[in-house]
């Protein structure tokens, strides 16, 4: 049985600005990235798999091992050795005690080396022992170009990724509300030196204020690596995530980026998980028809101006035989773009029908008498 959704009435939507995917991005940056966070489809790319150094980019591998493998309320106690840490700092003493919480707030706003060191030491023992679990934690994502050596992203042989790999872990951290929420906050205040006083941390991520529609994530500069940019930013529900390294100009590549894949992709959510696609009749069962759902969302990145090609069928049973079992599948969704399929989703029962027992047979014959 083959029906067509009703969703093609959703589908007709008021999307102006077609893709012209040949034009080309005239981006300073040596290795860039366009990804959509929903789908991790790749919009654009430019040398995106070519080994580079991140600077403090590295961060968000930092935060997101110690929001894995540590508790935000835990102590973490300044060493001399994270104190002494050079380059970007939040002025941490030796001695001092913060929560992992506010650690990762000096991390990812202010870029604090020092910062990163005593999260990385009190959690792991060592800072090396800590860039290992960093680099398995990438690999583990997919990231296989990725070697980490150290905590901060100070420069150091083989501690190396790509753009590419910084998207892949980027997007899977951005599922973390704490760190989802953490990397768009613009200022945090936390203790200073003995308590006495607060540290103000501002974001050095400067796109938060040029670019309205931004939500992350982390800036990242050294000499060898040159400016870096991991950025988020989300538009009528459509989130987006860029990478640019070694660019002049970080944050024109990125908006420029941004607006690409804004202007030029639209996400069509079509159908949520479990909702409801059609009722399937249902024979010798104590009900006489069951709702069937999508096992999983329907969510599909488009260019725009193709969604007149866009079609949904439903490949259903027309009748069942009791017993039905919940989640029995019964049929797919077949979605079609032009003449090609780019989508089959199953569609499954969303409860059990258990068969007519002999007296409920009985029952049903004397009440059709009456």
């Amino acid at each position: 049985m083959k029906r067509i959704l009703w969703i093609f009435g959703f589908l007709l939507l008021s999307l102006s600005l077609p893709v012209n995917a040949a034009v080309p991005l005239d981006l300073a940056a040596e290795s860039a990235i366009l990804m959509d966070y929903t789908t991790g489809e790749i919009l654009y790319q430019k040398n995106a798999t070519i080994r580079k150094a991140p600077a403090s980019t590295t961060k968000i591998v930092t935060a997101l091992v110690a929001l894995e493998r540590g508790d935000l309320h835990q102590t973490i106690l300044v060493s001399p050795t994270a104190s002494k840490t050079e380059g970007s700092s939040i002025w941490l003493t030796s001695g001092e005690k913060h929560t992992l919480e506010d650690m990762l707030y000096g991390i990812l706003l202010s870029s604090g080396n020092d910062a990163a060191v005593a999260v990385a030491e009190n959690l792991a023992g060592t800072e090396e022992q800590f860039a290992e679990w960093m680099t398995e934690k990438a690999r583990e994502l997919g990231a296989t170009s990725s070697t980490f050596k150290n905590s901060s992203g100070l420069p150091a042989e083989g501690h190396l990724t790509t753009a590419r790999d910084l998207a892949l872990i980027t997007r899977y951290a951005l599922h973390n509300p704490v760190f989802n929420a953490i990397v768009k906050t613009k200022q945090k205040a936390i203790a200073g030196p003995n308590h006495d006083g607060n540290r103000n941390l501002i974001n050095h991520n400067k796109l938060l204020w040029r670019y309205e529609y931004t939500d992350g994530v982390k800036t990242g500069y050294t000499r060898e690596a040159g400016r870096c940019l991991v950025a988020s930013a989300t538009r009528n529900g459509h989130r987006l995530i860029t990478v640019v390294l070694n660019s002049k100009k970080m944050y024109e590549d990125t908006e420029a980026l941004f607006e690409y894949g804004f202007n030029n992709f639209q996400l069509l959510n079509l159908i949520s998980l479990q909702e409801k696609v059609a009722e399937v009749e249902v024979s010798s069962g104590i009900m006489s028809s069951v709702p069937v759902l999508a096992n999983r969302p329907l969510t599909l990145l488009l260019p725009k101006g193709v969604e007149s090609n866009l079609k949904v069928n439903l490949h259903i049973k027309s009748l069942l035989k009791a017993p039905v079992e919940r989640m029995q599948e019964v049929g797919e969704l077949e979605v079609e773009l032009g003449e090609k399929i780019i989508d089959k989703i199953p569609v499954v029962t969303a409860f059990d029908v258990p068969k007519r027992s002999f007296w409920q047979k009985l029952l049903d014959w004397v009440k059709r008498l009456i």
